[in-house]
């Protein structure tokens, strides 16, 4: 795989993994199709796939453009991305990876109000408005110095988050998440796009991902949902 390439998939897993607990209208299956643009140095990149994701937390996301890339990835954070053109595999084990712990997790399961803080440690500290928007923002529960990520600020309009970003220690912002773009998918609103910003060493990644052509439960048939590696694919270290 590319060498600046991989980096990219796995932060495209981090932003569209998901999974979907029981709400007004259960969700079991869901697939989409999905844009994903980034800007770094003046270069742009362009992602196409589709996402396939089944209520145990399993999920498919198939990249078709500019190269075919298959990541599979689970509620336990085991990720694999296989490069069927090699036909070699790339193996990852952590959390961060999780389909639980990423936008479509937040959204389909009703848990905006905290975006998912609460579970990785952190407690609301401070909650105001700005004109029509209310603006939570959020701290370690437990104070860690060498946390990356030190204070998170979450902005709604009504019961919609629009934006997101997080801090480091000496309050600097280093990524930003625009949400924008509502639609309903069955009882559930859901941003079908996004911007984000990373901000490091002076410079940015502008990523934008449009998600379109929702397919829900019944509706989702794709056989990509039971994809599986080939067993003789060799393991990249």
């Amino acid at each position: 795989m590319e060498k600046g390439f991989l980096p990219y998939l796995l932060l495209v897993v981090v932003i569209t993994a998901s999974s979907f607990l029981p709400g007004p209208v259960a969700i079991d299956k869901i697939s989409a199709s999905m844009v994903i643009r980034q800007v770094q140095q003046g270069k742009s990149v362009t992602l196409r796939g589709d996402i396939f994701y089944q209520r145990n937390g399993n999920m498919i996301t198939h990249f078709t453009y500019p190269r075919e890339y298959m990541i599979v990835a689970n509620k336990l954070g085991e990720t694999r991305i296989y490069d069927p053109m090699k036909n070699t595999v790339i193996e990852y084990q952590n959390f961060l990876f999780s389909t639980q712990s990423s936008q479509f997790y937040y959204f389909f399961s009703g848990r905006v109000a905290d975006m998912g803080l609460t579970k990785i440690g952190y407690v609301q500290d401070k909650t105001y408005n700005e004109g029509v928007l209310l603006v939570t923002e959020w701290k370690l529960k437990r104070p860690d110095k060498k946390a990356n990520i030190q204070r998170i600020r979450i902005v709604y309009d009504g019961q919609r988050p629009v934006y997101m970003h997080y801090e480091e220690a000496g309050g600097r912002v280093f990524r930003k998440v625009y949400y924008y773009n509502y639609q309903m998918l069955n009882d559930y609103t859901f941003p079908s796009t996004t911007t984000e910003i990373l901000y490091d060493k002076g410079d940015s990644v502008v990523s934008k991902t449009n998600y379109t052509d929702f397919k829900l439960n019944e509706m989702s048939t794709s056989a990509w949902f039971d994809y599986t590696i080939p067993a003789n694919a060799k393991i990249e270290r």
